[in-house]
């Protein structure tokens, strides 16, 4: 018999992330949607002003605002549509469903990937097109209403030995880098998993800091009133908010961002390292500040903002160089 309950991905209090209702009889029980992201999304504008929520075991980031803008297609879409931004890989969007409004919980449209791992969520709100979304959820109920059959979690890959890492050919690719987007292809090429590639890199291109930098990060560009980019995500979905940052704290085990319409949650015991990171383009080059989960996991991304076209800001440059 097939589990009848997706798992969820982290144990906070979070929509897109509390113990999922099950299949059995009930008021709260989900319909299972069969939804083309692939075409739907081009289309979610109609939905006007939802809450977008995207998430992996250690932090959950929330935004809220409309759909819009979206290009790409095959493995890959865009959405840019300022406060919903996200970078959308539809193969992993493998089950969908409608949860009904429950105990506070405003209803939602959830994906999962095949293993049941929370992907993304589309909440509804007081502003949402009442007539749209109902719409949607017509013309997208799956006829087979029966719990999906979930496929076992693969194991994770082994990273290679560091012996046997070309550390040398690596740091000479890193360093002719001319575009970010470069560095997923040289991970591939030398055959490394990404924080080992940080580890090897060397000071020159990434430097290793307590976890707990995040806090005194996310204050010091608050004071300083600085543009960031704050990238959050998983497999299937990353997400991003621009802007500034207004009230960053930690209590109880948690980092949180509650600011008008933008929303993190982080686990903080569940994060182990972070460290910021150069990666030289053409444009003089951008600096990250990347967070790792306690799995070695890549939890988020934070940057300065900046246009395509123009270099990185002295002013977020400084205050990573002063972590």
């Amino acid at each position: 018999m097939p589990d009848t309950r997706l798992p969820t991905v982290l144990p906070i209090a979070d929509p897109i992330l509390s113990v999922f209702p099950g299949w059995e009889n009930g008021a709260a029980r989900p319909t299972r949607l069969e939804v083309d992201w692939t075409d739907a999304l081009r289309k979610l504008d109609v939905l006007g002003t939802v809450r977008v929520v995207t998430g992996n075991r250690s932090i959950t980031h929330e935004k809220t605002g409309r759909f819009g803008n979206v290009d790409g297609n095959g493995p890959a879409l865009i959405v840019l549509n300022r406060e919903v931004d996200l970078r959308v890989f539809p193969r992993h969007w493998a089950i969908t469903v409608h949860t009904p409004e429950t105990d506070g919980e405003a209803e939602a449209i959830r994906a999962f990937d095949r293993h049941g791992r929370a992907i993304h969520a589309i909440h509804r709100t007081a502003e949402t097109n009442a007539a749209a979304w109902d719409a949607f959820l017509i013309l997208h109920r799956a006829a087979d209403q029966d719990a999906p059959a979930l496929e076992p979690l693969p194991a994770p890959a082994a990273e290679r030995p560091d012996a046997e890492i070309d550390v040398e050919g690596l740091r000479a690719a890193w360093s002719a880098m001319t575009d970010v987007h470069e560095f997923f292809g040289m991970l591939r090429t030398f055959g490394v998993g990404r924080r080992q590639a940080l580890r090897l890199a060397g000071p020159g291109f990434a430097r290793e800091l307590p976890a707990a930098t995040l806090l005194p990060l996310l204050e010091a560009a608050r004071d300083r009133r600085l543009d960031i980019m704050i990238f959050v995500g998983n497999a299937g979905c990353i997400q991003i908010h621009t802007g500034t940052v207004d009230h960053p704290a930690a209590a109880d085990g948690l980092l949180r961002i509650d600011d008008a319409g933008f929303t993190l949650r982080a686990i903080q015991a569940r994060l182990s390292s972070a460290w910021v990171v150069h990666k030289p383009t053409d444009k003089g080059g951008i600096t990250t500040v990347e967070l790792y989960d306690d799995q070695g996991d890549n939890a988020a991304i934070l940057c300065g903002q900046r246009d395509e076209d123009k270099p990185e800001r002295a002013e977020w440059r400084a205050l990573a160089a002063s972590l």
